[in-house]
């Protein structure tokens, strides 16, 4: 299943949206963590994810 993850990167006030296939709106959730950590040098709680819907 393929869920869009919306949030917001705390430092800078920038928001995202990410599509990202996982199994479950609960996986998703931790791979935009791990994705936008990795990517952007994040922590954990550096990022604010808002919603997680799931792509029709």
């Amino acid at each position: 299943m393929k869920f869009l993850v919306s949030g917001m990167i705390k430092i800078g006030s920038r928001k995202f949206k990410k599509e990202i296939e996982a199994a479950s709106e609960r996986r998703a959730r931790e791979l935009a963590y791990t994705l936008l950590g990795a990517q952007q040098g994040l922590s954990r709680t550096q990022i604010a994810i808002d919603s997680v819907s799931k792509v029709v």
